[in-house]
């Protein structure tokens, strides 16, 4: 596997995960599986979540066609920063509840498939 396609992968597996880092988000982390049953949360995650693909897209476009590894991670920074950015602008969802709920997501396939089905009544039509 190249580099290119590494760190292509890591962009693309990373969009629940950026900056889920930091020591703030380790002290209380939110039940994602509790806050699937709040009214209008179900909804924002997937607001949150498009607006989250769409980025993805474009810096994995942009990715592609970058050689030097150090641009490569230049970029891929930048794109970390835009993803966190796209989940804070989204109404009713903060970064912690979205990756709590990625994660809820990732272990109770029920909650995936309301995630699924309401993405795929939202996402635009290609």
């Amino acid at each position: 596997m190249t580099l290119k396609t590494t760190l292509t992968a890591a962009v693309l597996a990373s969009g629940l995960a950026l900056g889920t880092a930091p020591a703030a988000m380790a002290q209380s982390e939110p039940d994602g599986a509790a806050l699937v049953q709040e009214e209008g949360k179900m909804d924002s995650f997937v607001t949150a979540a498009l607006a989250v693909d769409e980025v993805r897209n474009t810096y994995v476009a942009q990715l592609q066609t970058i050689e030097d590894e150090a641009e490569q991670q230049a970029l891929i920074e930048e794109a970390n920063e835009a993803i966190v950015q796209a989940v804070e602008e989204a109404d009713g969802i903060n970064l912690e509840e979205y990756v709590a709920i990625g994660e809820a997501a990732s272990t109770d396939p029920e909650i995936a498939a309301q995630i699924d089905a309401l993405m795929s009544e939202r996402a635009p039509m290609e």
